[in-house]
């Protein structure tokens, strides 16, 4: 049987300690049908002239425009071919076996639109400590319900997800990048839920992630004029992925029937605060108590 072609796409700036080792993790997987895209995102360092001296990947050199713009740069360096995509900060290791293991898992299940494993933290005394997400492992379901209504969050950091590059093609490329420079894995992981992926939750620690000085995000805090402004760019995200996939809200397109009852008492609660009406919230909430 013919492995499908996965492409590991690596966002890349002023990370000129971290690179090499990074790659050298992919390269490391035991998986053979791979290529490796590096988004050098106009580093001022010496990340470009590292990465020039290593065969076998593919460079995309840009000015620097943030995350999302090397994720757009990435993506349109897809080759045809490829099945999967993975994504990977610069700074972070895949561990061994990782690629295998995903694609194993898509294969026994191909109904899997997008994956997210767990991750080790690796901290700068080398350290390592295992870290596992708050969500239940296996099959997920569909986020479509959930990311629009609750705005649930269903996937974990960058370098933990993968997905089948069909779905990919409905959420990349987005304009916004400004909005974006920073997270915009939020941007891929709410897609995935807006545009009906089903999601997957791998019990495997696929992943080490560096926590260490330069992080973007973990352990910083944001104050209230980001976190304004952060959330009228998902706003904007939301409505531009519903408009350019043609999205639209029916009984049909819930899909609920992996909800504990818990959670399905907490969305027909939302379902009855919805301008919907009378008729349409029985035969929503009909459908989420048959689920």
């Amino acid at each position: 049987m013919q492995m499908p072609k996965v492409s590991v796409l690596i966002n890349l700036f002023n990370y000129e300690n971290f690179i090499i080792p990074c790659i050298e993790s992919v390269k490391k997987q035991n998986y053979q049908n791979i290529e490796i895209i590096v988004v050098n995102d106009g580093s001022s360092d010496n990340s470009l002239k590292i990465i020039e001296s290593i065969k076998d990947i593919k460079i995309i050199n840009k000015q620097n425009g943030g995350q999302l713009s090397a994720f757009n740069a990435g993506f349109e360096a897809i080759d045809n071919d490829t099945k999967i995509v993975f994504f990977l900060d610069a700074d972070d290791l895949m561990n061994e076996n990782y690629i295998q293991t995903c694609i194993n898992t898509y294969i026994q299940n191909p109904q899997i639109d997008f994956m997210f494993c767990q991750q080790e933290n690796i901290y700068q005394n080398g350290n390592i400590e295992k870290i596992t997400n708050e969500y239940k492992s296996g099959i997920i379901g569909f986020g479509l319900y959930r990311a629009y209504f609750l705005k649930d969050y269903l996937g974990t950091s960058t370098s933990t997800i993968s997905i089948k590059k069909e779905i990919l093609d409905k959420i990349l490329p987005l304009p916004f990048e400004n909005e974006w420079r920073i997270r915009a894995d939020d941007c891929i992981i709410w897609g995935a839920s807006l545009v009906c992926a089903n999601i997957y939750n791998l019990d495997f620690y696929g992943i080490k992630y560096r926590i260490h000085g330069q992080n973007n995000h973990y352990g910083k805090n944001f104050d209230f004029n980001y976190l304004f402004k952060r959330e009228i760019s998902i706003e904007r995200l939301f409505r531009f992925l519903i408009n350019k996939n043609k999205i639209y809200f029916s009984t049909s397109s819930l899909y609920l029937e992996f909800l504990s009852n818990k959670e399905k008492w907490k969305y027909i609660k939302i379902t009855l605060y919805t301008p919907f009406s009378f008729f349409r919230k029985l035969m929503l909430i009909a459908r989420i108590l048959k689920g």
